[in-house]
């Protein structure tokens, strides 16, 4: 079975790409159909017709291997946070959890939240890092590009959350019937 993956090593990294793409973008709909709760700035803004569009980064094997792997860390860890969200989400509801997250926000501190976000982007990016300990050459080491979309997916994390914390804040501190609803890491 391994022999075959290595034999066909671009066409299946296209079909986890593929299945990694979907995740994210299903697990996103599942957790914040309308995208009041995404954290990306980028598909908050071009919508659903774009998520759709990144289903063809399956194709990035056929272009560079190194880059699909990094792109595949990223989307599997992405797939996983959204689903992790998606039962609090499915429970009260897009914008009840938009609200709670913004009394939330009322309730504490920005720099509180900063330090959670640069926590969990520190530890991700440890863990990238140590791969990379143990696989340090990228021409003879696949576990190198491994942990480069970990240290990837730390960095996106780092920003995103970040970015979001900060609109979160602001619209906490804005009159309750001003703020209405938040955005999260979906």
């Amino acid at each position: 079975m391994l022999a075959f993956a290595y034999a066909n090593l671009p066409h299946v990294l296209c079909a986890l790409l593929l299945i990694a793409r979907i995740g994210d973008v299903g697990t996103t709909f599942l957790v914040t159909p309308s995208l009041e709760l995404e954290a990306n700035p980028i598909m908050r803004k071009l919508g659903w017709r774009f998520a759709l569009l990144t289903l063809a980064a399956c194709a990035l094997p056929y272009l560079s291997l190194p880059v699909a792997v990094i792109v595949l860390i990223g989307s599997l860890f992405v797939s996983a946070s959204n689903a992790a969200k998606i039962w609090v989400a499915r429970a009260i509801g897009e914008k009840a959890y938009a609200a709670l997250l913004v009394d939330a926000a009322r309730r504490s501190k920005l720099s509180h939240a900063l330090l959670g976000v640069a926590a969990c982007s520190f530890f991700i990016a440890l863990a990238g890092g140590t791969i990379l300990l143990f696989y340090p050459r990228p021409t003879a080491d696949w576990g190198f590009w491994l942990g480069i979309g970990v240290l990837s997916y730390a960095a996106a994390v780092c920003v995103h959350q970040t970015l979001w914390t900060m609109r979160l804040f602001r619209r906490a501190a804005l009159p309750r019937e001003v703020a209405g609803t938040a955005q999260t890491s979906a």
